[in-house]
């Protein structure tokens, strides 16, 4: 899901993990993070910095676009909407 809703963002790097103990040194070089921290829920990072814990899961996609947003490495798909899977 991630893939498929940030492939068009070009230079901004997701470490995506799937638990705690490996993923803060494992995407230290990541610009923003998604780290499973238990069963249904995630930590965002930006950089390595915990910015958002205790996300469930089926939320944590899009609060990963609104964190990406909010440091303004968004960039818009050419149809203007951001929801879309883009293929590839």
């Amino acid at each position: 899901k991630i893939r498929a809703r940030t492939s068009h963002l070009k230079g901004v790097k997701i470490g995506i993990m799937g638990c705690i103990v490996n993923g803060p040194g494992e995407m230290a070089d990541a610009d923003f993070g998604y780290v499973g921290t238990g069963p249904g829920v995630i930590t965002l990072y930006r950089e390595k910095e915990v910015v958002k814990r205790n996300v469930p899961s089926e939320h944590a996609v899009d609060e990963l676009i609104a964190l990406i947003k909010e440091h303004g490495m968004w960039v818009s798909l050419p149809s203007g909407r951001d929801d879309e899977a883009v293929e590839g």
